[in-house]
């Protein structure tokens, strides 16, 4: 099944490790992700051939683009991405760019300067860009109806459908209709069966991420144009922009694909090879919403065309009208499959949507002109741009589930827009004291990581380091439970705290999903105790440990004894789950959902021979492989 997601890839709403909390598909191994090089000094030359200039030339500091780096190299070293790029251009001037950790793990193969990556949504900006200049030429208008132009929109579902609303993600189109990624024979035939299927709220009362609605966009620039999207999209934008290296995969027999960096997904340590060049075209045609494979370098051509109003040198690639509607807010932006805003570690701004581009705009001033603008994919790429700075950032990955986009952009706005800003302390409510601290957390990926609960701007957050930090919702004084709140999904997600017989905070739990996870404060006696508890005797488990066939992924899990001396699943999404023991020694239980039973079954020579999972009142046997 197709699935993307928004920008900067907030796949599982909140918590990326807690994914796999009902009945998991399992198979494919991870191996430990490899120690990166070091950062490479500036690149010479970019294969976009944009000017390279000194940092202290075009007014930035060389030393805030070093530790730019380090927090980069952090990610790579923590095992919270495979590999990276970090690309720095000031005033049309590529002033920094620096690579990081394994382009291909298999091959060890370091990340190299201008890496070619699937940019998944980042395609989206290109197909409004072209839908831009068939305005701009007067034969589309935003207020059209699709339905002008492809008969599948043409029922009283989806006849009031508009480009705009297309545009700014306002049709009420679902996130995908698609089943398998070659379910269709062209983009038309795509587009006209989402027309058909209709939207799921009344179009324009609210923005709902739509890949769908991008794909049904493109299909308009084909009827209109007259030309296949890909084709339309390298002529009238990858051509006068220079973006010699960028280019829609869709032909396996492409030489380029060759050059493509394989795709990881999974999460921290649990990153698992999905596609890579050897398997060929991923994609069966051009679509709106992706498709498009790309560079760091090529990428901050197109982004810098956004900066300079549409020109690319002395050419007009878009008037500067097109840029004005591409670039106005438009909606308030909501995560993939909720109502809830989106996130941001940009102080003092929130984000919106304009027309194919992600825009973050001051907070509580609807319509105000954006200061950041950009988009990202869901396979770990994403790009700002900074209109008033002249300055534009890009981070490309291909670990696909991590959050370190979002991570990333508080050390942005301190180390590149603001170096020099004093650091302003904001005093601590005493209410708040004793929650802080750092607690440890094992489970699903988490290994040891040190979840941190502080006071940042008069508020509680616990920052979770592969992730992002949350801001809590501090509970109503006598109301039970006494459940804090995350504030991006308050409905989803909730800590609380426990105290020990002297009334010292010594445990939080973490609430999602009617799950319970313990997470102890660190140094604690509790800690200790909890960390004994799940380890098991390797001897005892022994015949447990194996390969077992999961009929309903055609795949195999893996059974085995993990660093910490407890027994575990790798899932097919390459994630390791921690089991829990029980009274009765072929019984165990997943550790992330207790509800989730698994037994070991054995024939009548106590040899295992198939593993049976028990959930939700179903049973599947999955057949221990020899």
């Amino acid at each position: 099944m197709r699935r993307t997601n928004p920008p900067q890839c907030l796949a599982t709403l909140v918590l990326a490790a807690m994914a796999c909390r009902a009945p998991c598909a399992f198979a494919q191994d991870a191996a430990p992700a490899a120690t990166s090089p070091a950062p490479t000094a500036p690149a010479a030359t970019t294969g976009a051939s944009i000017p390279v200039a000194t940092p202290e030339s075009q007014g930035m500091r060389a030393d805030s683009l070093a530790a730019l780096d380090k927090v980069v190299q952090e990610f790579v070293d923590r095992n919270y991405v495979v590999g990276a790029e970090l690309v720095v251009v000031k005033n049309g001037h590529l002033v920094h760019q620096a690579v990081f950790g394994l382009r291909d793990r298999e091959a060890d193969a370091p990340w190299t300067p201008n890496t070619v990556c699937n940019i998944r949504s980042m395609t989206k900006a290109l197909t409004g860009a072209a839908a831009e200049i068939l305005i701009d030429r007067g034969q589309l208008a935003l207020d059209d109806p699709v339905s002008k132009f492809l008969p599948g929109f043409d029922n009283e579902r989806s006849r009031s459908i508009t480009i705009d609303q297309l545009m700014s993600h306002r049709s009420g189109l679902p996130l995908t209709i698609m089943t398998k990624i070659d379910e269709f024979s062209d983009l038309r035939a795509q587009a006209n069966a989402v027309g058909e299927r209709g939207p799921e709220s009344e179009p324009g009362s609210k923005f709902w991420y739509s890949d769908a609605g991008a794909d049904a966009l493109g299909a308009v620039v084909e009827v209109v144009s007259g030309q296949r999207l890909d084709a339309f999209v390298e002529h009238e934008l990858l051509e006068p922009l220079g973006m010699t290296r960028t280019f829609y995969g869709i032909d396996s027999a492409d030489p380029r694909l060759a050059e493509v960096a394989p795709l990881y997904a999974g999460a921290t340590g649990a990153w698992a090879r999905v596609w890579g060049p050897e398997k060929g075209a991923f994609y069966p045609f051009a679509w709106g919403s992706q498709t498009l494979y790309s560079t760091a370098s090529d990428y901050a051509r197109f982004l810098g065309m956004w900066l300079e109003g549409g020109k690319a040198g002395p050419r007009e690639v878009l008037s500067s009208a097109a840029i004005s509607r591409t670039l106005e807010p438009v909606t308030r932006m909501s995560m993939l499959g909720s109502d809830q805003p989106f996130p941001t570690e940009f102080p003092g701004l929130e984000v919106w949507y304009g027309r194919m581009a992600v825009l973050h705009v001051p907070q509580g001033q609807p319509g105000a002109k954006p200061v950041i603008v950009g988009h990202s994919g869901s396979d770990g790429t994403v790009a700002w741009a900074w209109p008033a700075e002249r300055l534009v950032v890009l981070y490309f990955t291909q670990s696909r589930g991590g959050l370190t986009a979002i991570r990333l952009e508080e050390p942005i706005e301190r180390l590149l827009l603001h170096p020099d800003a004093p650091v302003v302390e904001v005093a601590v409510p005493e209410r708040f004291r004793p929650y802080l601290g750092t607690y440890v957390a094992n489970f699903a990926t988490f290994r040891n990581e040190r979840f941190t609960v502080k006071a940042r701007d008069g508020k509680l957050v616990l920052d979770i380091p592969s992730q992002m930090a949350f801001e809590l919702l501090e509970p109503e004084p006598g109301v039970e439970p006494q459940h804090w709140r995350f504030a991006i999904a308050p409905d989803a997600v909730a800590v609380s705290f426990e105290r020990d017989a002297d009334g010292n905070v010594n445990l939080m739990h973490l609430h999602q999903s009617g799950v319970t996870l313990d997470v102890p404060r660190e140094g604690t006696a509790l800690a200790e105790q909890l960390a004994k508890a799940d380890v098991v005797d390797a001897e005892r488990v022994k015949p447990f440990v194996g390969r077992y066939f999961h009929p309903e992924a055609n795949g195999e899990i893996e059974v085995f004894l993990d660093d910490q001396g407890t027994l575990a699943i790798r899932t097919v999404e390459g994630i390791p789950v921690q089991l829990r023991p029980t009274d009765e020694p072929d019984r165990w239980l997943l550790k992330m959902n207790p509800a989730i039973v698994l037994v070991f079954d054995r024939a009548a020579d106590g040899t295992v021979v198939s593993l049976t999972r028990h959930f939700n009142d179903t049973t599947l046997v999955m057949p221990r492989r020899p």
